[in-house]
């Protein structure tokens, strides 16, 4: 009884051994999937974790400002208001380019940066005379047409494929931002006219322009913060010059505090952080994904409008909410599809190394 018993419990301790072996095994398995789960994680997904937190940030600050340089536009004119934010934003811009370092060549400057100059300050310029006019909700309404702009630009250019995907999430996008603005309003109503309409659509499609001119110069010369730079220092000497009646009629000491903060937060939150993130950004990713995220823009716009200007949200408007970010998506998910392997595991590093 005793040799049965040890052989039972031989027995079962051979059973017992095995089973921890096995369990072992398939610890080691799991530790195995979980690790090699971490590590496809951290090449791959962080990196576009890490680029799409940037588009979504920086269209915020451009939402914040739409909603909050409105009131500050009936006490300092746009064109004034406008040079003040580019000076305010230079010596930071001036810092980020010294610290990416790199430098571009005479026919360099003169081949990029004086038309990006000039189609960055259009856009920095008429952003507030639009906005003085028509007001933030039309200003952000219309910044949906920016990605159709980019995306025919670039598929001309041949500098990215248009797929069938993608061609369909900026249809949706525009679609579902028109709608959250109701832009259709805008040739029903008296108070718009063909002049306001023509700012509104010059406005988005300047910085289209300059969107796609930065993605083709980054090519060649990977420095999309110098780009940055040294285009709007050209834009702030032309706004200056423009400026210079403006700041004759200024009376500072009618100019509330409010409008002042409004002036800060357009030239550090905006010129500075905003347009370095996107800048940043699009050097790594094609130019048509920065840009569709100018419909989340609007969605920021709404309800931001909602808590500083008491606008109420209808039904309607939050369809065309919801059609927006499924835009992005698909929009997101074809760029996501069309990232090679190779650019996949190197994506990380390009995206934290600035």
């Amino acid at each position: 009884a005793v040799d049965a018993c040890c052989v039972g419990t031989a027995a079962a301790a051979g059973r017992d051994g095995m089973a921890t072996e096995k369990d072992a095994e398939r610890g080691d398995g799991t530790l195995a999937r979980r690790l090699s789960l971490s590590e496809s994680f951290s090449e791959h997904d962080r990196g576009q974790i890490v680029n799409h937190a940037a588009l979504w940030t920086a269209q915020l600050i451009w939402a914040l400002m739409h909603v909050l340089s409105h009131d500050a536009l009936e006490h300092v004119e746009p064109t004034a208001f406008c040079a003040l934010r580019l000076a305010l934003a230079l010596p930071f811009l001036a810092i980020s380019a010294r610290k990416e370092g790199g430098s571009l060549p005479w026919r360099a400057v003169a081949t990029w940066v004086v038309p990006m100059g000039a189609m960055i300050g259009a856009a920095y310029l008429l952003v507030f005379v639009a906005n003085a006019r028509s007001g933030p909700t039309l200003v952000a309404c219309v910044q949906p047409i920016m990605p159709v702009s980019v995306a025919v630009m670039s598929y001309v250019i041949g500098l990215e494929r248009m797929t069938r995907v993608k061609a369909l999430g900026v249809i949706v996008v525009f679609a579902g931002t028109v709608t959250a603005l109701r832009a259709y309003e805008i040739f029903q109503t008296g108070g718009m006219n063909v002049l306001d309409i023509f700012l509104l659509l010059s406005q988005t499609n300047s910085y289209a322009v300059y969107v796609v001119m930065l993605g083709v110069a980054t090519k060649t010369y990977p420095y999309p913060l110098l780009f940055l730079f040294l285009a709007t220092a050209v834009a702030e000497f032309v706004v200056l010059l423009i400026a210079i009646p403006a700041f004759a009629r200024l009376d500072v000491s009618r100019v509330p505090a409010s409008a002042w903060g409004a002036v800060v937060f357009a030239g550090w939150g905006s010129s500075v952080f905003a347009h370095s993130l996107n800048s940043w950004a699009v050097a790594r990713v094609k130019g048509v994904l920065p840009t569709v995220y100018s419909g989340v823009q609007v969605i920021f716009t709404i309800v931001l409008s909602r808590v500083f200007l008491r606008e109420r949200l209808p039904w309607d408007r939050g369809v065309g909410i919801a059609v927006t970010i499924l835009g992005v998506c698909l929009v997101a998910r074809a760029k996501y599809a069309e990232t090679p392997d190779a650019t996949r595991r190197d994506a990380p590093s390009r995206s934290c190394g600035a």
